[in-house]
């Protein structure tokens, strides 16, 4: 198993079929997605990407990274002094 290096467009498409596992109920009631829910999406970039060498475990991590990046976001945006300037 070898490290996946990840495209913009690899993200986008992954994204994207995570919203449709959502929409097929494929996630608990904790959040976290049902068994099975990896495999399907590993099998659907592959069949999107002929060749991608997609694995469980690489859109498992991913995910994972993405939620870490996400919260850090949330939490930046609470802070008191974060805020947006179209100036800056």
């Amino acid at each position: 198993m070898g490290k996946h290096i990840w495209t913009d467009k690899d993200i986008e498409v992954l994204v994207g079929f995570m919203e449709e596992l959502v929409v097929e109920r494929r996630r608990a009631d904790a959040g976290q997605f049902r068994p099975g829910s990896f495999e399907k999406l590993a099998a659907k970039m592959n069949e999107r990407f002929s060749g991608g060498g997609f694995q469980i475990s690489h859109c498992k991590n991913k995910v994972k990274r993405l939620k870490e990046k996400y919260q850090f976001a949330v939490d930046m945006a609470a802070c008191s002094d974060f805020g947006r300037d179209d100036v800056k």
